[in-house]
């Protein structure tokens, strides 16, 4: 979405966008660049007639945007800027436009990127046709299938901040991490408690693998669902997973082989750098 937004916003100041530079994760620490993932030719071709993009231009000037920006906001403020300076990167870029206060044509070009412009590498198409292949294949009947992104890693759930259900080690173990991970925020740690309750309250908390066991069972899909786990390693193991495997058996991890998969990272490895 945030690339979306980023032509957006180049359209709303009619500027030329430099090829989005892809934020360097933390927590995962992942390097991919923009053409690891994407076809930047067809990217560039597709929005031609809307956004003049340019591969990369070596010195830029920073200038931070508060979130949920509307449209007049970058006219104002930054467009004078631009043309001060010629060129700029915003940083940080995260929800750094709002949706309500924007033009419509402005919405229908963050769509028309979305599902058109962004195109995946031929290699990576092959590899989702080949998951979804063998997704069919492993139902074999009228069930429904899905790929199931939990988002209940370490990571998002230190950066989250709410509490969860767990042992005395594994709540002093998870102090430690965001202490260290996130000293501004974390402070002397006497906040939290209050902070993670007025986020449950609020719905702000990451689900865990059981509530969402919950909610897909409430949406109707039967416990014979084939479903794909694609996230990473879910925080708490096993005994986390445990409520959602009881009412979803036919659970899977990975539908590759072991030789498949070296081959997979030997190119990803050669490749994303």
């Amino acid at each position: 979405m945030q690339i979306c937004n980023a032509v957006a916003v180049a359209k709303i100041m009619n500027a030329t966008l430099i090829l989005p530079v892809l934020k360097q994760d933390q927590i995962w620490k992942d390097q991919t660049k923009f053409e690891d993932i994407f076809d930047v030719d067809h990217f560039i071709n597709y929005l031609k007639d809307d956004v003049r993009i340019v591969r990369d231009i070596p010195e830029r000037t920073v200038k931070n945007i508060p979130k949920y920006a509307p449209a007049q906001f970058y006219i104002d403020n930054v467009l004078p800027r631009i043309k001060e300076k010629k060129i700029m990167s915003l940083k940080p870029f995260v929800d750094r436009l709002g949706y309500d206060n924007v033009p419509p044509e402005i919405n229908r070009l963050r769509c028309r990127v979305n599902y058109h412009a962004l195109k995946f590498l031929p290699e990576i198409e092959q590899m989702s046709d080949l998951l979804v292949s063998r997704m069919r294949n492993r139902t074999g009947s009228p069930n429904p299938y899905m790929a199931l992104h939990l988002r209940f890693e370490k990571g998002m759930v230190g950066l989250s901040f709410c509490d969860f259900v767990g042992t005395r080690e594994e709540k002093a173990r998870m102090a430690e991490y965001r202490q260290k991970e996130w000293p501004r925020r974390y402070k002397n740690g006497t906040h939290l408690w209050q902070l993670a309750l007025q986020k449950r309250k609020e719905g702000r908390c990451p689900l865990e693998p059981g509530e969402v066991a919950v909610i897909l069972r409430a949406m109707g899909y039967p416990k014979e669902t084939q479903i794909y786990v694609a996230s990473g390693q879910v925080y708490g193991g096993q005994n986390r997973m445990a409520p959602l495997r009881n009412m979803f058996p036919n659970l899977a991890s990975s539908l590759f082989d072991v030789l498949e998969m070296q081959t997979i990272f030997l190119f990803f490895s050669a490749n994303l750098r």
